[in-house]
């Protein structure tokens, strides 16, 4: 097993569209020694309304322009192209390829199939829940064509249902750019409430062959009446005493047999990303030393195989060169089916950021 490196979240509410809070944690990171940084689409504002924010984006390649760090893409957490206004959601899936595509990333990460309760997924009819795997399979293959034009993978984050629901989805896609994300943390707490460890390192081996990219983290095991946890009602401090829930703890503070699990990703090439509740940023350096161990990881034997620092790594070839990529501009508004300006009432498009340079694209981070 080779992994590309040890990456960390950037947190939505945490940043909740303030740049400069970005910026001072990408210093953070890389002052701890992460290689990756994860940055959310609807935390840093890149989508808007459906459209791409080219303001802000700009501010993020600036941002990432003065460390060292790469970068991979998470969608917007309520994105679902299973059910409600299908038009919407995919003008907001596609602004967060494009965002993926000018950040000079690969990965983007997307909450699939029914994210939220298990229980509301089984109190669907099978007919009916048949038709909403059919609805968001049949949308996956047209973004992920769409996707592999801009060299972007599309990584499915399994949540509250059976992993063999989420390869069920990989395999009806059927494309060399849609795989999974597998999160840990998500894992281990279903299938303690609805299932075994060994069901849930028997999940790990089944979608081993699927796996593009991993979300590292710890929990005790106990679900709250809600899958993914309500901050309004179900508040993470009344949640952290109890043990219960989605906790995103630093790896080492739960029960998640992480000793069990990374024999079981010999074939796993990509990033290590741990996503980590930032109330428990203090515990970063033991995390990533943690992460390190456990994946024999060295950043000096990665500088050496391929060539430089990290920041060379951070080069990003021009679209022409990407398997897959169209030689011709790729970002233009009838190609995107998106505007590439951010219309806010009052507010006048950023002129200094033209079309033009835009479709450089993955070139714009040299």
């Amino acid at each position: 097993m080779t992994i590309k490196g040890i990456g960390i979240n950037a947190h939505s509410s945490r940043i909740d569209g303030d740049l400069k809070i970005l910026e001072r944690d990408l210093a953070h990171f890389e002052e701890l020694g992460f290689d990756y940084v994860e940055i959310p689409v609807d935390g840093v504002d890149g989508v808007i309304g459906g459209r791409l924010n080219v303001k802000n984006i700009k501010k993020v390649q600036g941002a990432l322009r003065k460390f060292h760090l790469k970068a991979t893409i998470h969608a917007p957490g309520p994105l679902c192209l299973r059910e409600g206004d299908f038009d919407l959601y995919g003008k907001v899936f596609k602004s967060s390829i494009n965002f993926t595509w000018h950040l000079g990333a690969e990965i983007l990460v997307y909450h699939g199939g029914s994210f939220g309760t298990f229980k509301r997924a089984k109190s669907m009819i099978k007919s009916q829940q048949a038709l909403h795997e059919r609805k968001e399979a049949e949308a996956l293959k047209s973004l992920s064509d769409f996707a592999a034009e801009r060299g972007v993978r599309i990584c499915i984050e399994n949540g509250a249902y059976p992993i063999e629901d989420l390869v069920r989805l990989v395999r009806t896609v059927d494309r060399k750019n849609v795989g999974i994300t597998y999160d840990f943390g998500h894992g281990f707490l279903f299938y303690r409430c609805y299932g075994t460890e060994e069901d849930f390192l028997e999940s790990i081996k089944k979608a081993s062959p699927y796996l593009e990219h991993v979300h590292i983290h710890d929990n005790f095991g106990r679900l709250t009446p809600e899958f993914v946890n309500d901050p309004l009602h179900d508040p993470y401090l009344c949640r952290l005493a109890f043990g219960e829930g989605d906790l995103h703890l630093p790896p080492g503070m739960g029960r998640i047999p992480y000793g069990k699990i990374i024999p079981l990703l010999s074939d796993y090439e990509g990033v290590a990303l741990m996503e980590i509740d930032p109330r428990h940023r203090d515990r970063y350096p033991q995390a990533r030393v943690m992460v390190e161990r456990l994946f024999g990881y060295s950043r000096d034997s990665i500088q050496v195989r391929e060539g430089g620092n990290l920041g060379e790594q951070q080069t990003q070839p021009l679209a022409q060169d990407v398997p897959g990529a169209r030689a011709t501009p790729i970002l233009t508004e009838a190609q995107s089916a998106v505007p590439l300006h951010t219309e806010t009432q009052g507010e006048p498009t950023d002129s200094s950021m033209s079309t033009h340079k835009l479709t450089r694209g993955r070139d714009d981070l040299q």
